[in-house]
């Protein structure tokens, strides 16, 4: 009886698989438009290969298509092509249309508007056609929403083509209208979504995961490919990559519980990324993947500056962080200084906020030329217990911030341990390691190849931050493309999009430093990049090739308001010495007074309490002495520490006023 059973069971798989395992072959184009011996010829001349008898079959609602693709085709090897000009559901039901269709071993379906295929198709004669053609061996393909509606899981887009921001923000909008019934060619639950980088579609796709998981609750990956740029895929599951642009392929790693549904924006800690270039190969059964020329060991370490650091998602922060920055980072009453540039009226407005938020003192200095030693300015810097970074421009700020005098001592403090400073939105690309440039006012830079990779600031040392994102259509790609470009070039760890009203947070958190989601309507995007084998796109379109990266795997993570992760835990521990450098610090227990001696000029020191507040600090030449009469008793952490020579110093000290 078990032997029996055992072969029903096997007897019943295999009829399964001859019913829903694939038969045929599927191409899917990004968009963009097709260029005879361009990028195209590749992808387009493999559909016909698939074909046994090389007939081609057009598929368009649009009444005043013209014969260039069906051209094309023959100009690839198609022995015969035409188009099939069918909108409306009582054409596409037209037994006339089956009887002709099914005599073609390859179908194309042109671009347009993905819910009128599905509208006109859907449950009649023309999709039973398309599934006898795949079922028989046939090779289905697509471009633009020709692509899409292919899908095994397809985005019917019914009722509007929702925006990257939309779906960030509302993941489970009912603009997403997903169906699983047009057309069986995979078993696999793919998503496919076009133009992806061209259109900044990394922020809608994961959301159309999230938005199939909570309706169906079962996992699907995202398959989005770029302009100018094909998949073309066997029913082994090997793949290849044909374009200028990438392949982008999005993976949950979660078994439970991988999308929060009960959240509105989109949030997700356990995702996949891979992204794939031309002439590489996959298998998306066994995600075996070859083509990749670069081969590089995945960044190790992380940041471990002992400093605070905020950051807003546009260049205008909104009233309720400002009023954090005020009352929750430090103390109200510390010296806030703005810093910007030629054009003081924002920095203006946001010291008028500031100030009715609470704020004491607030002064505004110009990183500009001619100020690096101005005595106003020098003053404003070292009183700084925090600093507000806006309107600033790359071309003036850095070479202002390597200058000496002013320059030299805004950038030492702005390391200090215990230092507290907001980046307005632009500007936090400054507080990465590498700085993603020309990515906005310059046009398409990136499709271009001439966005700039410079150095940062280095607060953050083995990350880069991309503000701005998914907001305007002017900068889809060339900030979607900059931040993964930034990381596989220089090998960082990390990456942030940070984009709308997204306030997000770095510090030094229990025994770990982490980023964390404060405030805002957006998700904090990060990336980890884990990838050994990564490349560059190479295949233009221009003199320049496109600023697209390719690698085989970065962690994804959407980051919910008060969700946070980890980006590095301390190497310096307490009572550890660099250099063996010797310090005294004393008494101990203290009452009034702190007294430090050491052997270096030219530092600084910071004490905090016991809840990670800093409650002193200043300039260190060899001697300090510190009152504490105004420090509430308890345990104090008292830091010296010099740039050159590198020298850090770290001790605890009780106060005690029973002495």
């Amino acid at each position: 009886m078990k032997k029996t059973t055992v072969i029903l069971i096997l007897l019943g798989f295999m009829f399964t698989a001859k019913e829903l395992f694939s038969q045929g072959s599927v191409m899917i184009a990004g968009g963009g438009g097709e260029a005879a011996g361009g990028w195209s010829d590749a992808p387009y001349r493999w559909v016909v290969d698939h074909t046994v008898n090389k007939r081609i079959a057009v598929l368009t609602y649009d009444t005043g298509a013209s014969n260039w693709i069906p051209d094309y085709f023959r100009s690839l090897g198609a022995k015969y092509a035409r188009n099939f000009i069918i909108s409306s559901r009582s054409a596409a039901d037209a037994q006339a249309v089956y009887d002709s269709l099914v005599t073609y071993d390859g179908v194309f379906i042109k671009g347009g508007d993905q819910a009128k295929y599905y509208e006109y198709y859907k449950g009649t004669k023309t999709l039973a056609a398309l599934q006898k053609i795949f079922d028989n061996g046939g090779v289905i393909s697509g471009t633009s929403a020709g692509a899409a509606i292919i899908s095994p899981v397809a985005y019917t887009a019914e009722v509007a083509s929702v925006d990257a921001a939309t779906a960030l923000m509302y993941a489970y909008s009912s603009q997403i209208t997903l169906s699983g019934d047009f057309l069986r060619t995979w078993p696999e639950r793919y998503i496919y979504d076009t133009h992806f980088i061209e259109r900044g579609r990394f922020g809608r796709l994961p959301s159309f995961m999230a938005s199939w998981y909570k309706l169906k609750n079962e996992p699907a990956t995202g398959i989005g490919v770029d302009d100018h740029t094909a998949l073309c895929m066997e029913k082994s599951g090997d793949a290849l990559v044909f374009g200028t642009g990438a392949v982008t392929i999005i993976r949950n790693k979660a078994v439970i519980s991988p999308y929060d549904p009960d959240s509105e924006v989109m949030r997700a800690a356990n995702m996949e990324i891979t992204q794939l270039l031309h002439g590489c190969r996959i298998n998306l059964k066994t995600g075996l993947i070859s083509g990749f020329a670069r081969n590089v060991r995945p960044p190790s370490g992380g940041e471990t500056g002992y400093f605070t650091l905020y950051f807003s998602g546009t260049d205008y922060p909104v009233e309720e962080a400002l009023s954090y920055f005020v009352k929750n980072a430090g103390s109200p009453a510390d010296h806030i200084t703005l810093v910007t540039g030629s054009q003081l009226s924002r920095a203006t407005d946001i010291r008028t906020v500031l100030l009715a938020r609470g704020a004491g003192e607030v002064n505004i200095v110009q990183a500009i030329p001619g100020k690096e030693n101005d005595p106003t300015m020098k003053s404003a810097i070292e009183k700084a217990r925090k600093f507000l970074f806006i309107s600033n421009s790359y071309e003036v700020l850095m070479p202002f911030m390597k200058s000496a005098g002013n320059g030299t001592l805004l950038s030492n403090r702005l390391k200090e341990d215990g230092m507290i400073s907001f980046f307005a939105g632009d500007n936090g690309r400054f507080a990465g390691k590498t700085v993603i440039n020309k990515y906005t006012g310059f046009g398409t830079s990136s499709y271009n190849g001439t966005m700039e990779f410079l150095p940062g600031l280095g607060l953050l040392k083995t990350s880069a931050l991309m503000p701005n994102a998914f907001i305007s259509s002017n900068t889809y790609e060339n900030t979607v493309s900059g931040l993964p470009y930034a990381m596989v070039r220089d090998t960082l760890a990390f990456g942030f999009y940070i984009t709308g009203t997204t306030f997000a947070e770095y510090k030094k958190a229990g025994t770990s430093y982490r980023i964390k989601n404060i405030s805002g309507s957006f998700p904090l995007i990060f990336l980890v990049n884990k990838s050994s084998n990564s490349g560059f796109a190479n295949q233009g379109p221009g003199a320049l090739s496109r600023n697209i990266a390719g690698f085989d795997q970065m962690e994804l993570k959407f980051l919910g308001v008060s969700d946070s992760a980890e980006v590095g835990r301390p190497v310096v521990s307490i009572n550890e010495r660099r250099n063996q450098t010797d310090f005294i610090v004393y008494p101990s227990p203290a009452s009034d007074r702190i007294y430090i001696d050491g052997p270096v000029t030219g530092g600084y020191f910071a004490i905090f309490d016991s809840t990670g507040k800093r409650v002193k600090s200043g300039v260190f030449n060899g001697k300090a002495e510190i009152p504490v009469t105004d420090v509430s008793p308890g345990l104090l952490l008292v830091t010296v520490w010099t740039e050159k020579p590198a020298v850090r110093f770290v001790c605890k000290i009780p106060v005690n006023r029973n002495r």
